[in-house]
């Protein structure tokens, strides 16, 4: 592991919500972009760490879950890697289960894969590699 990648917090507005954390915590927002039209996220830099702040666009998203049943709060923690097919093949070698395998890309330019939260305890832990992206 490298380090603590992101937090993310599910959030009713994620540029009210960044605003508020910008303007009270002097956190930097560095983008706000839509993800696949399921959500609409807002990444902030805090230190060496990001928070996503991640507001759902549809109901049917495991986002909009969380608000519905526990309003505003830490959704998941985000943990980097320098390898991701490694670190996969390395924990399932070791029993580890995720909800499913396949990297996939994610919101902040980084492939991703869940962390079965039954294997952690009840913590949703997403492994992440960020990627090179042409713009």
């Amino acid at each position: 592991m490298i380090r603590i990648h992101h937090v993310g917090i599910v959030v009713h507005n994620a540029e009210a919500a960044a605003e508020a954390y910008g303007t009270g915590l002097g956190l930097d927002v560095l983008a706000v972009e839509d993800f696949r039209g399921e959500a609409r996220v807002a990444v902030l830099r805090a230190g060496a760490t990001m928070l996503h702040l991640i507001q759902p666009l549809r109901e049917d998203t495991p986002w909009a879950a969380v608000l519905r049943d526990r309003g505003e709060s830490a959704h998941h923690v985000a943990l980097e890697v320098a390898d991701l097919p490694a670190a996969i093949a390395a924990l399932t070698a070791s029993g580890g289960r995720f909800l499913d395998p396949r990297p996939h890309r994610d919101a902040g330019d980084v492939l991703s894969v869940y962390v079965d939260p039954a294997a952690t305890g009840g913590t949703l832990i997403e492994l992440v590699q960020q990627i090179m992206v042409k713009r």
